[in-house]
């Protein structure tokens, strides 16, 4: 009976191996394994209690060109920022579009998502190592009084592809607007 057991536990793992093929965790080869210290923030300090505007500023390190969007051909050592307020940026090798994905006014207009559309959703891109934010509104269904917010930074090549995995945050809080 203890070779069936032994049996059972080999088809198990097989099963494992060939379930997991199919997913994202095997395709390894976009996914760099290290802590990427570049980015510094400056200020606000974190999980500091700020008000609106919140200028944000850190520092970059490194081997990273600052280059605006179309300004030359692209590769990972040259770009600019993308600043996303309370989400999840998109993907490695995606563009802003994925932003407006699901938004049938913007997918079926032309040079959506622009500058305004990603402003009213709280993204924004910059080629200073600075930037304020106009407004972070209140999260929705809190009642807490200072609510808390997180800002995330990524790299953007210059044909507006994010570069790489890398991604910093800062977190700070803001009094709730209103009641």
């Amino acid at each position: 009976m203890k070779g069936g057991r032994w049996l059972a536990r080999g088809a198990t793992a097989v099963a494992a191996v060939v379930a997991l093929a199919g997913c994202g965790l095997t395709n390894l080869d976009e996914l760099n394994f290290r802590v990427d210290d570049r980015l510094h923030f400056v200020g606000p300090k974190a999980r500091s209690t700020v008000k609106s505007p919140v200028t944000v500023t850190w520092t970059m390190d490194g081997d990273f060109r600052i280059a605006a969007k179309g300004s030359e051909p692209p590769s990972r050592g040259a770009g600019h920022f993308a600043i996303f307020v309370d989400q999840t940026p998109i993907k490695p090798g995606h563009t802003m579009e994925d932003v407006a994905k699901g938004d049938s006014l913007c997918e079926g207009a032309p040079n959506c998502p622009n500058e305004a559309y990603l402003t009213n959703h709280h993204v924004y891109t910059t080629t200073k190592k600075s930037f304020q934010i106009p407004s972070i509104p209140n999260r929705p269904g809190s009642k807490e009084e200072l609510q808390p917010h997180t800002i995330t930074i990524v790299l953007m090549d210059t044909s507006g592809r994010r570069i790489g995995e890398s991604a910093w945050e800062l977190d700070v809080r803001i009094k709730k607007v209103g009641f």
